[in-house]
């Protein structure tokens, strides 16, 4: 009953009648097959390491950018660098400083007073320390 009624005017049933063909054969963007989890075969993998590649090397740039480099000094560093070296850069980003944090100066100053008391105790002098 209420379908005869809609239906009756035949205007409006041509229109109803093409949109739903058209509605039909246009493609469904939701029928598109899922991308698999894994890599295949075909370069995939060599696509993911360049884009590993590319990322860590704008961390890194980042990095070296805040610890007051230019850009182009940033990049001329990088381009001396192996692509290994970078990675370990970017892995490790959060423990790189500008100058260091002071170990390798107390390392160098302890092993001079050593080898200086070495030499000391090999001539024959002796080393006192009054305490």
């Amino acid at each position: 009953m209420s379908r005869d009624r809609f239906l009756r005017p035949r205007w409006l049933a041509y229109p109803l009648i093409a949109w739903g063909l058209l509605f039909c054969l246009l493609p469904s963007p939701a029928l598109g097959a899922p991308l698999p989890s894994q890599l295949t075969e075909g370069g995939s993998a060599g696509d993911l390491d360049r884009l590993r590649q590319a990322l860590e090397l704008q961390i890194v740039e980042e990095r070296l950018g805040q610890l007051g480099l230019t850009p182009e000094e940033a990049r001329a560093k990088l381009a001396s660098l192996a692509p290994d070296e970078i990675h370990r850069l970017a892995v490790r980003v959060e423990e790189v400083q500008a100058g260091g944090n002071g170990v390798e100066l107390v390392a160098v100053v302890l092993l001079a007073v050593i080898l200086f008391i070495v030499i000391l105790e090999l001539l024959g002098r002796r080393v006192i320390s009054r305490g």
